[in-house]
């Protein structure tokens, strides 16, 4: 089946959960407009009524942490609405401009970039779809399969998920893109570094080596001009990542946040749960735990999308630190070419100036969960205490 079949019915799924614009002008188009709001609308609502109705009894900052979930994925949510209704034409446009840099490269590189895009679509997609019926069919199990209950539940809490993970590839599949571009410019460097070997009828020893060598190697300065080639074409991937950034910043932000909340509340009541074990509760703490797996799989997954990028520019220098270099033409072309991709190995992007997109910052959220739940527990403890010196005071004689 045809690559970009998997990619049209994702962006298809996406539109239908109003996260994607529609691509249509006219009536067709102020229709989704109108469907992306509704699907808002409805998801806010409900929020706000389980904001309402939320009565558990819990100390002030556990309930504070546990309700910050509603209000995270409501403006999450309202970003890609914005983007889906009013934002349209810049999303195409950063699609046409990956598109003509793979038009770029030969009909075979062409074919095998559009075939792995495809490959990793259907993974992504297959994979994301599964995991919330999983948690769908879970939250059923949880209610006793009653309809009502399980479809208010999944309308607050599962649909609003879905499509911030949908979201989440929006920004994850076009970085694959230009991962396996920089992919193919590795290829056409180890290419080029193959074409520089002399022939082995050749010696060192032969009059004809230095310039036999020196023709191979530089190739009448059709070596720099590749060269030159591939660095237009990195810089212009850069100027490309930077505008999905832009772009897509303030909602990856706002989703880690979201997600880190969630995963220290989750986390924290697993610790309450094994604590004190309550076997009815056996199959919600199943839920919690593919909660865990979403929020925290989502902080991971958004960072080491941009890693990618970055392990493949490294592949990349190295390749071209290995070119022979015979001419001093060809020495500068590669060393601007070192110097900037160095420069963008340097500098790794942010999400709006605050969070470094780079699997090293795993540490820094690991941090800041672990200080989350130890003051979670803190708190529940000292909370224990109080009731437990209320209880011996109640039992007191006074005489």
């Amino acid at each position: 089946m045809d690559s970009s079949y998997w990619v049209n019915l994702l962006l298809t799924i996406n539109r239908f959960l109003g996260v994607f614009p529609s691509g249509r002008r006219g009536f067709l188009r102020w229709l989704h407009s109108l469907w992306c709001l509704f699907l808002l609308l409805y998801i806010c609502i409900g929020s706000i009524c389980k904001l309402v109705e939320f009565r558990l009894d819990m100390p002030t900052i556990e309930k504070l942490l546990y309700l910050m979930e509603f209000p995270g994925n409501m403006s999450t949510i309202a970003i890609l609405v914005y983007y889906a209704v009013l934002n349209s034409p810049r999303s195409y446009e950063v699609e046409l401009q990956i598109h003509r840099l793979i038009r770029g490269l030969e009909s075979k590189a062409i074919r095998i970039v559009y075939k792995k895009q495809g490959q990793r679509t259907l993974h992504l997609m297959v994979t994301v779809i599964v995991f919330h019926v999983l948690c769908s069919v879970v939250d059923m199990i949880n209610y006793n399969f009653d309809i009502w209950s399980t479809f208010y539940s999944n309308s607050v809490y599962n649909l609003p998920a879905l499509m911030m993970s949908l979201g989440v590839l929006q920004y994850a599949l076009p970085l694959h893109l230009l991962c396996l571009l920089l992919e193919q410019m590795s290829i056409s460097v180890e290419d080029l570094k193959l074409r520089q070997r002399p022939s082995r009828d050749i010696t060192k020893l032969d009059a004809g080596y230095e310039s036999a060598f020196a023709v191979l190697v530089d190739a009448g300065g059709g070596t720099s001009l590749l060269i030159e080639e591939m660095r237009s074409t990195c810089n212009r991937i850069d100027l490309i990542h930077k505008e999905l950034l832009s772009r897509f910043g303030l909602y990856l932000l706002l989703n880690m946040i979201n997600s880190l909340i969630s995963f220290c509340v989750e986390l924290y009541f697993l610790f309450n749960f094994f604590d004190n074990p309550l076997w009815e509760e056996s199959k919600l703490v199943v839920y919690r735990l593919f909660w865990l797996v979403m929020h925290g799989g989502r902080i991971w997954f958004i960072l080491a999308v941009n890693e990618q990028i970055l392990e493949q520019k490294c592949n990349l220098c190295q390749l071209i630190n290995e070119l022979e270099v015979c001419s001093s033409h060809l020495e500068r072309t590669i060393n601007r070419f070192l110097l900037q991709l160095q420069t963008s190995i340097d500098q790794p992007l942010e999400a709006c100036g605050i969070v470094t997109l780079d699997t090293l910052s795993l540490g820094g959220f690991i941090g800041v969960v672990m200080a989350i739940v130890i003051f979670l527990i803190q708190i529940g403890l000292g909370n224990k205490s109080l009731m437990g010196v209320a209880l011996n005071r109640s039992n007191w004689v006074y005489i």
